[in-house]
């Protein structure tokens, strides 16, 4: 899932869109700094066999459904953005709301599914920790990143647990060139955020193949914007906005060994410094944060019929929580000081993959994670746990329907504490015709519960070990058609997911842990296409509508009945610059405590200028919510529960610099 199978440059000219305002003028001058052409290189490449790099896209050629968000899209989500903004401007079926602006919690939704029903990777490594079970996006820097895949429906086979609704694969970058080259971008938006990233890489030649080398750095730093309404805060809250500062640098380091095997080290540092925006006499919370990825994968093609990976990670989290609160006679209480929480993640994954007689492929491998932590906030008992999984899955061909691509596996897998689950699933395309696709997949998965949900030990919240493994029966059906409409490219596709849950792991009366009795159903409908009806012109749109149903009393929330996106691009012939506008509706929100939210639209705008021939300077703007609409993201959990406002009118400017 690393890098694709060779690295390889396309010619330097990539763009990016950003919004209309009152720099339109300026970015739209003849200003050209030079007059030579367009600067590109040639493609180059450091060989590399095809396991590991492509586990996630091989799914798509088998019946599930795939989205990739590509650079130059990542690019278009403005200078502050980090991974969530970019999920939620281009991903079709995926509902994200970031809780308050850039490098925050969010909330998340794909194909009905709750926020931890969805598996996170980068490169291929689990960022979803197994003791607390949540979602940790909040300050990955988009400039890393060079694609995302968003794989949909059940995918618990090959990805384990929490894969119920889908996976996110987050790829970093990878050295392309084998002259010295990189980017500087810089930027500001009108909260006086400021921005700023670099990345360098180079390919050399050494004894053993080719070496590729790359680096980055970036730093966002921002005062950031009043999260509630005048109306919410006590009058003795001296903290009224919610800031942020996350600095972030990484590297890469990719060892080709002739054309048969490659060595891959990965590591990326994070020190962030989070504000935690509280209405109710808040005078300071913060969350200041180090986070350490490290991989390292081996990859190898034996022969042309079997080549395997094996994979190795360790995510280490560490947290100091600062919660001070205003007393009514103007004095301070301290609530936490510094209080640790944070874990250690570690893994060791190896994968084969082997091309049988009559064309037949068979995949199969180990997975096997460790978990440890320690929260000085919430009491947990046990915070250690291990994770064991063997699957398989044969992808068979059959010589008389040479249209049909199924596959077929299972997966067994086994933590310290609870039960195990094992899971089947059966996936299927075939083309019908050069331009229409029938796909469809059916199975099984499972979310094994967390350290939190089996040991906690609070007055508000107990833990219960004898937890079983959350598992759902899903179901997807789903038709393609990609051709030409009115001389343009036009692709479009309706999916249809259905989906059953037992025991649903949630806190009852008492607030104890426990497996509810019943089923629960969920289900809904998903369209969208896009269509470039000129070498000019394109568009896009997406809508998502979902049915849940509760039993017993227990239903799942923060899912949106209804959402919808659309996007108008348009470029100029030469490509040196180009506007867009965007639009996204968010229908009926019930939280937890059964408050309605969301019913709000959002307008984007963007632009970009080309400042030179050579496509080395441009400037790019983005305006988020044009019309500046009152919005709420999330309720909060305190007592009365109050918005979580979206981000206001925001205007961002980037100048970018590439050599």
């Amino acid at each position: 899932m690393t890098t694709p199978d060779t690295f390889r440059v396309r010619p330097l000219t990539t763009r990016r869109r950003t919004p209309c305002g009152a720099l339109l003028g300026c970015l739209f001058s003849p200003l050209l700094l030079a007059d030579d052409t367009p600067l590109k290189l040639e493609p180059q490449s450091i060989s590399a066999p095809s396991v590991e790099s492509t586990a996630v896209a091989e799914m798509a050629r088998y019946g599930s459904k795939l989205e990739i968000i590509d650079r130059q899209q990542i690019e278009r989500a403005g200078p502050s953005s980090d991974i969530t903004r970019v999920l939620q401007m281009y991903v079709p079926g995926l509902y994200v709301a970031p809780k308050n602006g850039p490098f925050d919690y969010g909330t998340y939704s794909l194909l009905g599914g709750r926020n931890d029903d969805t598996l996170i990777l980068l490169d291929g490594v689990r960022l979803n920790n197994r003791l607390y079970g949540g979602l940790y996006l909040d300050t990955l820097p988009a400039n890393a990143i060079e694609r995302i895949e968003v794989l949909k429906g059940g995918q618990s086979l090959l990805f384990g647990t929490q894969a119920v609704s889908g996976v996110i694969n987050i790829v970093t970058r990878s050295p392309q060139t084998r002259a010295t080259s990189g980017e500087v971008n810089l930027g500001l938006d009108s909260f006086m955020g400021q921005s700023g990233d670099a990345r360098v890489e180079r390919i050399f030649g050494n004894g053993f193949g080719d070496l590729g080398l790359l680096a980055y750095v970036s730093h966002n730093v921002s005062d950031g914007y009043q999260p509630y309404r005048n109306s919410a805060y006590s009058a003795s809250t001296r903290d009224r906005k919610r800031a942020y500062e996350v600095t972030t640098f990484g590297a890469k380091a990719i060892q080709g060994f002739a054309d048969d095997s490659r060595l891959e080290l990965f590591y990326q540092y994070s020190d962030a410094n989070l504000d935690f925006a509280r209405p109710l006499n808040n005078k300071k919370t913060t969350n200041d944060r180090i986070q350490q990825i490290a991989t390292a994968t081996f990859e190898q093609r034996l022969s042309e019929g079997f080549s395997y990976f094996v994979k190795g990670h360790v995510n280490d989290w560490d947290t100091r929580y600062t919660r001070i609160n205003t007393t009514e006679g103007g004095g301070s209480k301290v609530i936490n000081h510094n209080d640790y929480w944070g874990f250690t993640d570690w893994g060791l994954q190896a994968e084969g993959k082997a091309e049988l007689d009559g064309g037949h492929v068979l995949v199969f491998g180990s997975d096997n994670q460790w978990f440890k932590g320690q929260d000085d906030v919430l009491k947990i008992d046990n915070q250690q746990a291990q994770a064991n999984a063997l699957y398989t899955q044969l992808r068979p061909v059959f010589e008389t329907l040479p249209d049909w691509h199924p596959s077929i596996g299972v997966r067994h897998e086994k933590i310290s504490g609870g039960e195990s689950a094992t899971v089947g699933m059966l996936t299927s395309l075939y083309d019908l015709t050069p331009h229409w696709q029938l796909r469809g997949q059916y199975g099984s998965a499972f979310k094994l519960p967390n350290a939190e949900q089996l040991y906690a030990n609070e007055d508000y919240e107990k833990g219960n070990p004898n937890l079983k493994p959350e598992k759902s029966v899903n179901a997807e059906l789903g038709l393609d058609y990609n051709a030409s409409l009115l001389a343009g490219e036009f692709n479009a596709s309706v999916s249809a997911f259905r989906r059953k849950i037992d025991d649903l792991i949630s806190l009852d009366a008492s607030r104890v842990w426990n497996n509810g009795q019943g089923r629960i159903r969920v289900r809904g409908i998903e369209l969208d296409g896009r269509w470039q009806f000129s070498p000019q012109w394109n568009l896009s749109a997406d809508m998502t509508r979902n049915l849940v149903e509760s039993r017993n009393g227990v239903t799942l929330s923060n899912i949106p009945g209804f959402f919808a996106r659309s996007r108008l691009g348009f470029e100029s012939l030469d490509r040196m610059w180009g506007v867009g506008g965007a639009i996204r509706y968010i229908g009926s929100i019930a939280s937890s405590k059964k408050v309605d939210y969301g019913h709000y639209s959002v307008v984007d705008a963007d632009a970009y200028r080309y400042l030179d021939n050579a496509q080395q300077h441009r400037l790019s703007l983005l305006v988020e919510n044009l019309f500046d609409r009152d919005y709420a993201t999330s309720m909060t959990s305190s007592a009365p529960a109050v918005d979580n406002l979206g981000r206001p009118f925001t205007s961002e400017v980037r100048y970018t610099y590439r050599f």
